[in-house]
């Protein structure tokens, strides 16, 4: 008997609480539920932040809010159907815009005025569906807060357009005249909640807290696979040949060694660069090259200078890498004076994988700057790269020649610098040059600088 009262005792508890208070059935109607979906994404679309990767997050959390508050009003009106195909529209371009910006390829921003249209369209349609739900209520709600929000959109437009900085006042002002908007559009939502309107089922076969978290899940994962993907450079290397070649380039390295050129370093450059040293009359080497201020990133240099003749030296700059395994891009740079004619760029980088030695190529770019302090005009050559990630024993070299005036003695001075980039700064993707610098979290640089001379008081070995 006491199961029996224990059951009648809850089961009339359970019937005292029905119906519900007027002010929850208000909260928990559905519709009104929708149009705060749409109205959070309206928000979470317009206004970002620009800092903490919140400024791609905030929207594609804004596009799920859309997409789910629109599939819920979809089978009220055509306008609300039609609000639910753009929302899918322009969920489906932000995701792919996102991924596009972790790659290489040309982004979405080529098209602004699409997703522009899409938003004003998107507009349109909600004001064109709360007209139509307040005319089969037979109610007219107060204000038209959507159009409003349309005319705001336009000024926002023509103010990126033609005053994309405006200052604090236009922006709190512009904040301001939103959240009245947003005010005005929720209280809409609850006249006509009030007047009895209401939703017409809009079976699903899957919930929406399954289907955001498939968006939000899956965006994160593709972004972060391709943002590492196109921040490691493909690199095609070859294995090292032993090192027999032909009679003249062993007479060229036996030359070499005599003349004081580290037979180590001599065993990294292929036969083709061994040949552009023939007859070299002398060798100046800076074992220790590294800038005495330079940051310690991991990297050691040996520059080395060849004389090829009286009037050309050949310049070297050697280096061995260890950096940590979370740098994916590598930039070097040589930098010379322009007061003698700089040729034949070349570089490779080495790696030792499973017992091999293997070697890559370096694209190296030339590019011309002056210094504004001295009035002088200067020559680099920048490579952008990457290392295999199962290489180890990371070093190169880069090297040119630079031809000297009869007029003027072969001397002068040489740079490399070398950057990494740091998984930071991962997404969007931007070369190394390019990175942002975000103070003491800079991506790491150190350099060498050496200096020759090959004047008439050079003694040679």
């Amino acid at each position: 008997m006491t199961d029996w009262k224990d059951f009648d005792d809850a089961l009339r508890d359970a019937v005292a609480d029905l119906p519900p208070p007027e002010d929850t059935v208000q909260t928990v109607t559905p519709f009104r539920a929708a149009i705060r979906s749409v109205t959070a994404g309206l928000c979470l679309s317009f206004f970002t932040l620009d800092a903490w990767y919140l400024q791609y997050l905030l929207p594609a959390l804004g596009a799920v809010l859309l997409c789910l508050g629109t599939r819920s009003l979809r089978n009220n009106s055509r306008w609300f159907c039609f609000m639910w195909i753009i929302s899918v529209c322009e969920a489906l371009s932000l995701y792919c815009n996102t991924m596009l910006r972790a790659t290489r390829l040309p982004d979405l921003t080529a098209f602004p005025w699409l997703s522009l249209g899409l938003r004003a369209a998107l507009l349109v349609c909600l004001h064109l569906g709360l007209r139509q739900a307040a005319a089969e209520t037979g109610h007219s709600p107060k204000g038209a807060p959507v159009l409003w929000a349309l005319v705001w959109y336009g000024v926002l437009v023509l103010l990126g357009i033609f005053w994309p900085q405006p200052g604090w006042i236009v922006f709190l002002t512009m904040a301001a005249a939103f959240v009245c908007i947003v005010r005005s559009l929720l209280r809409v939502s609850a006249q006509l909640s009030e007047a009895g309107y209401s939703l017409r089922a809009a079976p699903v076969r899957v919930s929406g807290g399954k289907l955001a978290a498939a968006y939000l899940l899956s965006l994160a994962a593709l972004t972060a696979g391709l943002s590492l993907a196109a921040n490691h450079l493909p690199v095609e290397g070859h294995p090292v040949e032993q090192l027999s070649g032909s009679s003249e380039t062993a007479a060229i390295r036996t030359d070499l060694k005599a003349l004081g050129f580290p037979e180590d370093l001599l065993d990294l450059l292929p036969e083709t660069e061994i040949a552009k040293l023939s007859g070299a009359e002398g060798v100046q080497v800076n074992l220790e090259a590294a800038w005495a201020d330079s940051t310690d990133n991991g990297v050691r240099y040996t520059d080395l200078f060849v004389l090829t003749s009286p009037r050309s030296v050949r310049c070297y700059h050697f280096f061995t890498v260890d950096t940590p395994v979370a740098v994916l891009q590598n930039q070097v740079r040589m930098e010379a004076s322009s007061f003698h004619q700089i040729s034949n760029p070349a570089g490779q980088i080495l790696w030792n994988r499973g017992g091999t030695l293997y070697a890559a190529s370096l694209s190296l770019e030339e590019e011309t700057y002056t210094n504004p302090l001295f009035s002088q005009t200067y020559s680099s050559f920048t490579a952008l790269f990457s290392y295999p990630f199962a290489g180890k024993d990371r070093q190169g070299w880069c090297a040119y020649t630079a031809s000297f005036a009869p007029d003027e003695w072969p001397g002068s001075v040489s740079i490399l610098r070398y950057q990494t980039q740091a998984l930071r700064n991962l997404f969007p993707y931007a070369p190394l040059p390019e990175q942002p610098q975000v103070g003491m979290l800079n991506d790491l640089e150190s350099q060498s600088y050496s200096t020759y001379d090959f004047g008439p008081t050079w003694i040679g070995n």
